[in-house]
């Protein structure tokens, strides 16, 4: 068990100089859910119905931090094609409300989706984990059906799918994989955001549409108060990035692949522990990136990018 940041951070910047930068990729793929989707990024308002138009408007492909074309991002593809034109990048494979481990869209199905292109990818991006969080409705198994996936449940998730990738993807290839967010700590940021907007109610979106019901409760579910699931959640995603390195150590170089988790530890900044603020969720759900959020991600799954 892994559980000091030190030993995470050095095993994560081993692998780094173990395998230096590598060209640009000739084509860039992801594997995520509805923040590689762009959902709901220029949504502003929540409050009366014709606000929820935006929200009830879904993915927004042209605001994604991955291959976003709209001007307002700068997204990972945008980064690479300043030196690399021609580089191809597109995100088929994701999809909204897409889980690591459950689910017809989860990590293991969208590996097979990136590996039925007809031009083979050669650098992978996978961005999951925040609706198997979300997903669930407690944290300890004694106080409901669906608890929070254990460690061992999340880490088969991982390897259904690197177990593919690995083997499908050409010799040289490059899979990255982005951290879990912090999902617990965006009813904070919601609550933020709608104390300096009269046209936003984050609270009565949450409850009406169940978002993120585990992390934007904030009374009594299923037995635990607020603080306990907050807790349980926070030691949760912690791990579930943790198993993200370690898996990314034990299948490094496997059949000439390269294998990178982005996460580097509590101590660093990294997508596992960067934390929302107001502006950086969107005004409609308040849930997931706004613009600003999207071009943040980027900035920091850039960071961790081995071929850049």
């Amino acid at each position: 068990m892994w559980n000091k940041y030190g030993v995470v951070a050095t095993l994560a910047l081993c692998v780094l100089s173990i395998h230096p930068a590598m060209a640009a990729p000739s084509k860039s793929v992801a594997a995520g859910d509805s923040i590689t989707m762009g959902f709901g990024a220029d949504c502003t308002r929540n409050k009366y119905f014709w606000d929820l138009f935006c929200l009830l408007g879904g993915d927004q492909p042209e605001h994604s931090w991955f291959d976003g074309d709209d001007n307002s991002v700068e997204s990972i593809h945008d980064k690479y094609k300043v030196s690399t034109p021609s580089m191809a990048a597109n995100k088929n494979a994701a999809e909204s409300g897409a889980e690591m481990l459950s689910g017809g869209d989860n990590f293991s199905n969208q590996a097979d989706r990136i590996l039925s292109q007809s031009n083979a990818a050669d650098h992978v991006e996978v961005l999951l984990g925040g609706n198997d969080i979300c997903n669930r409705e407690c944290v300890d198994p004694a106080n409901c059906g669906e608890p929070l996936y254990t460690d061992g449940e999340w880490r088969s998730a991982i390897q259904a799918g690197l177990d593919k990738l690995v083997n499908g993807l050409p010799t040289g290839s490059t899979i990255l994989l982005g951290s879990v967010p912090r999902v617990h700590d965006l009813r904070a940021a919601g609550l933020d955001k709608q104390s300096g907007n009269s046209r936003v109610d984050c609270e009565s979106v949450w409850s009406t549409f169940g978002i993120c019901r585990i992390a934007t409760n904030g009374g009594t579910m299923n037995g635990e108060s607020f603080t306990t699931r907050y807790n349980g959640i926070a030691t949760a995603q912690q791990r579930y990035n943790e198993i993200l390195v370690e898996e990314a150590v034990n299948y490094n170089g496997t059949n000439g692949v390269e294998v990178i988790a982005e996460y580097t530890g509590e101590d660093e900044v990294n997508a596992g522990t960067f934390q929302f603020g107001k502006d950086d969720i969107d005004g409609g759900d308040c849930f997931h990136p706004s613009i600003q959020g999207q071009n943040i991600v980027a900035d920091i799954i850039w960071q961790g990018n081995p071929d850049k």
